[in-house]
Protein backbone atom coordinates (compact mmCIF):
# COMPACT_ATOMS: atom_id res chain seq x y z
CA UNK A 1 0.00 0.00 0.00
CA UNK A 2 2.91 2.55 0.44
CA UNK A 3 4.78 1.63 -2.59
CA UNK A 4 1.55 2.26 -4.59
CA UNK A 5 0.74 5.39 -2.63
CA UNK A 6 4.40 6.69 -3.21
CA UNK A 7 4.31 5.97 -7.24
CA UNK A 8 0.96 7.80 -6.81
CA UNK A 9 2.56 10.39 -5.65
CA UNK A 10 5.77 10.47 -7.50
CA UNK A 11 3.05 10.51 -10.96
CA UNK A 12 0.97 13.40 -10.14
CA UNK A 13 3.88 15.98 -8.43
CA UNK A 14 5.43 16.30 -11.92
CA UNK A 15 2.08 17.10 -13.65
CA UNK A 16 1.19 19.14 -11.06
CA UNK A 17 4.09 21.49 -10.68
CA UNK A 18 3.80 21.64 -14.68
CA UNK A 19 0.53 22.92 -14.69
CA UNK A 20 1.79 25.73 -12.01
CA UNK A 21 4.72 26.82 -14.32
CA UNK A 22 3.15 26.63 -17.82
CA UNK A 23 -0.19 27.74 -17.62
CA UNK A 24 -2.72 27.63 -20.56
CA UNK A 25 -1.89 30.67 -22.87
CA UNK A 26 -5.42 32.57 -23.76
CA UNK A 27 -6.53 34.36 -26.71
CA UNK A 28 -5.08 37.26 -27.53
CA UNK A 29 -7.78 38.96 -29.37
CA UNK A 30 -10.87 40.26 -29.34
CA UNK A 31 -14.14 41.74 -31.01
CA UNK A 32 -17.09 43.41 -29.95
CA UNK A 33 -20.56 44.71 -31.11
CA UNK A 34 -22.47 46.87 -28.56
CA UNK A 35 -25.15 49.45 -28.35
CA UNK A 36 -26.00 51.58 -25.89
CA UNK A 37 -27.33 55.06 -24.64
CA UNK A 38 -24.88 58.47 -25.60
CA UNK A 39 -25.18 61.57 -23.73
CA UNK A 40 -23.33 64.53 -24.96
CA UNK A 41 -23.33 68.77 -23.98
CA UNK A 42 -24.11 70.43 -27.63
CA UNK A 43 -23.61 74.02 -27.85
CA UNK A 44 -27.26 75.15 -29.08
CA UNK A 45 -28.29 78.93 -29.95
CA UNK A 46 -27.90 81.01 -27.12
CA UNK A 47 -26.95 77.68 -24.75
CA UNK A 48 -25.12 74.69 -23.58
CA UNK A 49 -27.62 71.52 -24.01
CA UNK A 50 -27.02 67.89 -23.01
CA UNK A 51 -28.46 65.72 -25.76
CA UNK A 52 -29.17 61.75 -25.34
CA UNK A 53 -29.65 59.17 -28.23
CA UNK A 54 -28.60 55.64 -29.48
CA UNK A 55 -25.65 54.50 -30.41
CA UNK A 56 -23.70 51.26 -31.74
CA UNK A 57 -20.28 50.64 -31.64
CA UNK A 58 -17.58 48.08 -32.88
CA UNK A 59 -14.43 47.23 -30.99
CA UNK A 60 -11.34 45.54 -31.38
CA UNK A 61 -8.71 44.69 -29.09
CA UNK A 62 -5.11 43.12 -28.68
CA UNK A 63 -3.75 41.74 -25.45
CA UNK A 64 -0.01 42.51 -24.94
CA UNK A 65 -0.42 40.72 -21.52
CA UNK A 66 -3.27 38.80 -19.44
CA UNK A 67 -4.02 42.22 -17.96
CA UNK A 68 -2.97 44.90 -20.45
CA UNK A 69 -4.87 45.23 -23.34
CA UNK A 70 -4.96 48.21 -26.34
CA UNK A 71 -8.50 48.94 -27.78
CA UNK A 72 -9.54 50.65 -30.84
CA UNK A 73 -13.09 51.67 -31.74
CA UNK A 74 -15.37 53.01 -33.75
CA UNK A 75 -19.10 54.32 -32.70
CA UNK A 76 -22.15 56.23 -34.56
CA UNK A 77 -24.67 58.07 -32.84
CA UNK A 78 -28.22 58.46 -34.08
CA UNK A 79 -28.74 62.12 -35.27
CA UNK A 80 -30.04 64.53 -32.17
CA UNK A 81 -32.97 66.71 -33.51
CA UNK A 82 -34.60 69.89 -31.30
CA UNK A 83 -36.52 72.68 -31.76
CA UNK A 84 -34.37 75.93 -30.26
CA UNK A 85 -35.04 79.49 -29.76
CA UNK A 86 -33.08 82.29 -31.34
CA UNK A 87 -32.73 85.50 -30.25
CA UNK A 88 -33.09 87.83 -33.38
CA UNK A 89 -32.83 91.74 -33.36
CA UNK A 90 -34.67 93.56 -35.67
CA UNK A 91 -36.12 97.55 -35.69
CA UNK A 92 -34.18 97.91 -32.58
CA UNK A 93 -35.84 95.32 -30.29
CA UNK A 94 -35.94 91.55 -29.30
CA UNK A 95 -37.78 88.86 -30.39
CA UNK A 96 -36.96 84.90 -31.06
CA UNK A 97 -37.25 82.97 -33.54
CA UNK A 98 -37.98 78.67 -33.48
CA UNK A 99 -35.38 76.65 -35.44
CA UNK A 100 -34.57 73.18 -36.00
CA UNK A 101 -31.12 72.01 -34.46
CA UNK A 102 -29.95 68.50 -35.41
CA UNK A 103 -26.21 66.91 -34.61
CA UNK A 104 -24.62 64.07 -35.35
CA UNK A 105 -21.53 62.23 -33.71
CA UNK A 106 -19.39 59.72 -35.07
CA UNK A 107 -15.83 58.84 -33.17
CA UNK A 108 -12.55 56.71 -33.19
CA UNK A 109 -10.81 56.25 -30.13
CA UNK A 110 -8.06 54.38 -29.06
CA UNK A 111 -7.80 53.46 -24.91
CA UNK A 112 -5.49 51.24 -22.77
CA UNK A 113 -7.22 48.81 -20.52
CA UNK A 114 -6.05 47.11 -17.71
CA UNK A 115 -7.76 44.04 -17.00
CA UNK A 116 -8.32 42.45 -13.84
CA UNK A 117 -8.13 38.20 -12.93
CA UNK A 118 -6.89 35.78 -15.28
CA UNK A 119 -8.97 33.11 -16.92
CA UNK A 120 -12.15 33.88 -14.53
CA UNK A 121 -15.84 34.34 -16.15
CA UNK A 122 -15.76 38.18 -14.58
CA UNK A 123 -12.90 39.82 -15.49
CA UNK A 124 -13.54 43.87 -14.13
CA UNK A 125 -11.55 46.43 -16.49
CA UNK A 126 -10.46 50.75 -16.03
CA UNK A 127 -9.15 52.36 -19.04
CA UNK A 128 -8.18 55.77 -20.48
CA UNK A 129 -7.63 57.44 -23.97
CA UNK A 130 -8.22 59.82 -26.35
CA UNK A 131 -11.51 59.82 -28.87
CA UNK A 132 -11.47 62.20 -31.98
CA UNK A 133 -15.04 63.08 -32.75
CA UNK A 134 -16.55 64.05 -36.01
CA UNK A 135 -20.06 66.43 -35.01
CA UNK A 136 -21.92 67.54 -38.30
CA UNK A 137 -24.50 70.26 -37.18
CA UNK A 138 -26.95 71.83 -38.72
CA UNK A 139 -29.79 74.63 -37.92
CA UNK A 140 -32.63 74.99 -40.07
CA UNK A 141 -35.28 77.86 -39.66
CA UNK A 142 -38.31 78.93 -41.59
CA UNK A 143 -39.84 82.14 -42.37
CA UNK A 144 -41.72 83.76 -39.88
CA UNK A 145 -44.09 86.54 -38.54
CA UNK A 146 -42.90 87.97 -35.38
CA UNK A 147 -43.58 91.05 -33.17
CA UNK A 148 -41.37 93.59 -31.33
CA UNK A 149 -42.02 95.93 -28.26
CA UNK A 150 -40.25 98.72 -29.66
CA UNK A 151 -41.18 102.53 -28.10
CA UNK A 152 -44.10 101.27 -26.00
CA UNK A 153 -45.95 99.65 -29.05
CA UNK A 154 -45.73 95.85 -30.54
CA UNK A 155 -44.04 96.44 -34.10
CA UNK A 156 -44.88 93.18 -36.80
CA UNK A 157 -41.66 92.08 -38.45
CA UNK A 158 -40.97 88.97 -40.63
CA UNK A 159 -38.02 86.37 -40.09
CA UNK A 160 -36.40 85.08 -43.16
CA UNK A 161 -35.28 81.60 -43.41
CA UNK A 162 -32.41 80.40 -42.80
CA UNK A 163 -29.96 77.54 -43.09
CA UNK A 164 -26.89 76.55 -41.51
CA UNK A 165 -24.35 73.96 -41.57
CA UNK A 166 -21.47 72.97 -39.56
CA UNK A 167 -18.77 69.86 -38.72
CA UNK A 168 -16.20 70.27 -36.49
CA UNK A 169 -13.53 67.65 -35.38
CA UNK A 170 -11.88 67.34 -31.75
CA UNK A 171 -10.19 65.70 -29.76
CA UNK A 172 -10.94 64.27 -26.31
CA UNK A 173 -9.90 62.04 -23.21
CA UNK A 174 -11.96 59.31 -22.10
CA UNK A 175 -11.97 57.28 -19.18
CA UNK A 176 -13.60 53.87 -19.10
CA UNK A 177 -15.14 50.97 -16.89
CA UNK A 178 -16.90 47.88 -17.06
CA UNK A 179 -16.92 43.91 -16.92
CA UNK A 180 -16.09 41.28 -19.55
CA UNK A 181 -18.33 38.47 -19.29
CA UNK A 182 -17.57 35.35 -20.12
CA UNK A 183 -20.62 33.03 -21.24
CA UNK A 184 -18.77 30.28 -23.40
CA UNK A 185 -15.03 29.60 -23.71
CA UNK A 186 -14.66 32.08 -25.86
CA UNK A 187 -17.91 34.24 -26.02
CA UNK A 188 -18.85 36.60 -24.10
CA UNK A 189 -21.01 39.77 -22.96
CA UNK A 190 -19.17 43.17 -22.10
CA UNK A 191 -21.06 46.12 -20.67
CA UNK A 192 -19.55 49.37 -19.97
CA UNK A 193 -19.24 52.92 -18.59
CA UNK A 194 -17.18 55.85 -20.49
CA UNK A 195 -16.59 59.77 -19.80
CA UNK A 196 -15.53 62.13 -22.59
CA UNK A 197 -13.24 64.97 -20.96
CA UNK A 198 -12.56 68.09 -22.64
CA UNK A 199 -12.93 71.14 -20.02
CA UNK A 200 -15.09 69.06 -18.14
CA UNK A 201 -17.56 66.11 -18.41
CA UNK A 202 -18.76 66.58 -21.98
CA UNK A 203 -20.03 62.97 -22.98
CA UNK A 204 -20.85 60.08 -20.73
CA UNK A 205 -21.94 56.99 -22.67
CA UNK A 206 -23.30 53.10 -20.96
CA UNK A 207 -23.67 50.43 -23.41
CA UNK A 208 -23.64 46.62 -23.61
CA UNK A 209 -22.03 44.43 -26.12
CA UNK A 210 -21.64 40.99 -27.62
CA UNK A 211 -18.09 39.34 -28.15
CA UNK A 212 -15.60 36.66 -29.04
CA UNK A 213 -12.23 35.68 -28.40
CA UNK A 214 -9.70 34.73 -30.74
Amino acid sequence: MRVLLAVLICGVTPAWAAAQTAPPTLPRNDIIVSSGWAGAEHATPGQQRWHGNLLVGLSGGRYWTDHLKTEVEASWNSPQKQQVHETIERQGGYTYALSDYRAHDTRVGVAQLYQFGRNEWVHPYVGIGADIVRRATSLERLPQFRTVFVQNRNVPVDIPGASERKTMVFAQAVLKTGLKMYVGERTFFNTELKFGVRRDVDHVVWKIGMGVDF
